[in-house]
């Protein structure tokens, strides 16, 4: 016996029968007009009333229209913009996958007509413009681009005023550098829809700038160094290496080719970038290299022989910095090494510091901005932030000596000609 209105506790929507077999496990089905002439085929529903799958084809069966052609029946769906969208025989395996993405294609076209920010983000992600950019910075403008379609996803981006666009970036002002980017995304992606038709105006352009000021990492003292090469585990350091000699990131360093015996540089292609690095092999470095050369294509190798991967290799240091594993366990480190790296970790100093060690290394040496820039692959902007306290030293050490060179001259301003040096 079929029953619609009911199954348990769980009132069945119009048109959706249950019919329970042998055992008493409840089948359910669409039939619309059922026990009239002019009755519909049943259609199979294939989930129970337990799930949300369930639920979604009961919706989706509300909009079917059907109707017969020559004794055939016809069958389509109608989406919510209006449109119409052929469908298989319910009894086609794939009816209910043509339903589904006759919904997708509705949406899309739908969000096309209306110009909204779910249909601006699919024509900025199928673009050049996004497929240019660096894996990394995909992975950042990813988050906030699900961000912006999560907000405003089914709203039309010329409804967006500069008061939304605010409330939005406020709601991140307990991380700034977060509502920074995020605003960085928004105005790009609305600045990219603005000549495409999705809007007249970037009303992100009157919105606050985040006044966010990033503080660089902490360079790492001589004792530092000292304290980590003769505690930290072996397999750990040459990564350290080069990372000072390179001035690479870690995403860089950790997966780095091992140059060639005889090559003048280490060649590769930042990966926050998309761009060529060309990095001069210093000598002390070449010296590390053959001192610790073993002759596998990776130069970064766990004590087995296996090439670190980057999540391995922070997973490692994680645990030689805390002395705690994976599970939170403490390790069976010496007391001596986990004083040495408690006292590393109290200073705040991470691999990403290393990267300001080799930027101060260049800078002190003499290097221009623009010299540091091509071998740290790093703009000058940023590399005249991270070296501010070097910069402060070459400016005053230049000053000196110009003081230096002119100071009989000075000397006889300030005191005179009679005066002598005491």
């Amino acid at each position: 016996m079929r029953s619609r209105k009911r199954v348990g506790a769980v009132e069945l929507p119009r048109y959706v029968w249950s019919r329970p077999n042998k055992i008493g496990r409840h089948y359910y089905s669409y039939t619309r007009h059922r026990g009239r002439d002019w009755a519909w085929p049943t259609i199979p529903i294939p989930f129970d009333p337990q799930t949300q799958e369930f639920w979604q084809r009961c919706k989706q069966c509300e909009a079917l229209e059907a109707g017969q052609d020559g004794g055939e029946w016809r069958w389509s769906w109608r989406g919510p913009s209006g449109r119409l969208y052929p469908l298989p025989s319910p009894k086609a395996p794939e009816f209910w996958p043509a339903i589904d993405d006759a919904g997708k294609r509705d949406a899309s076209r739908d969000g096309e007509d209306r110009k909204t920010f779910g249909a601006l983000v699919e024509a900025y992600t199928a673009h050049k413009a996004y497929a240019d950019l660096a894996d990394l910075t995909k992975r950042d403008y990813d988050r906030h681009l699900r961000e912006i379609v999560r907000i405003w996803g089914d709203e039309p981006v010329s409804a967006l005023t500069a008061v939304d666009a605010q409330e939005a970036i406020d709601s991140f002002q307990s991380t700034p550098s977060v509502a920074r980017y995020f605003r960085a995304v928004l105005s790009k992606l609305i600045g990219f829809g603005v000549p495409r038709g999705f809007a007249t105006v970037n009303v992100v352009a009157d919105t606050e700038k985040v006044e966010h000021e990033v503080e660089p990492h902490e360079p790492w003292p001589d004792w530092a160094f000292e304290l980590f090469f003769e505690h930290a585990r072996p397999a750990l350091q040459l990564p350290v290496y080069s990372a000072l000699y390179t001035g690479q990131r870690s995403v860089d360093v950790v997966p780095m080719a091992r140059p060639a015996a005889g090559a003048n540089a280490i060649e590769l292609v930042a990966r926050k970038t998309g761009r060529k690095v060309f990095v001069p092999i210093h000598s002390e470095y070449r010296e590390i290299l053959t001192r610790t050369h073993l002759d596998h294509p990776a130069l970064h190798l766990r004590e087995g022989g296996e090439p670190w991967t980057l999540a391995a290799y922070r997973t490692a240091w994680q645990r030689d910095f805390t002395s705690v594993n994976a599970k939170g366990t403490p390790t069976s480190a010496p007391a001596a090494k986990k004083a040495a790296m408690a006292r590393l970790r109290e200073a705040g100093l991470v691999f990403h510091g290393l990267r300001k060690n080799a930027v101060n290394m260049l800078l002190e040496a003499g290097g221009t901005e623009a010299e540091v820039s091509a071998i740290v692959e790093m703009s000058e902007q940023m590399v005249r932030h991270y070296s501010r306290d070097v910069n402060k030293r070459r400016l005053a050490r230049n000053m000196m000596r110009k003081l230096e060179e002119g100071w009989a001259e000075t000397r006889r301003n300030l005191f005179g000609e009679g005066a002598s040096a005491r």
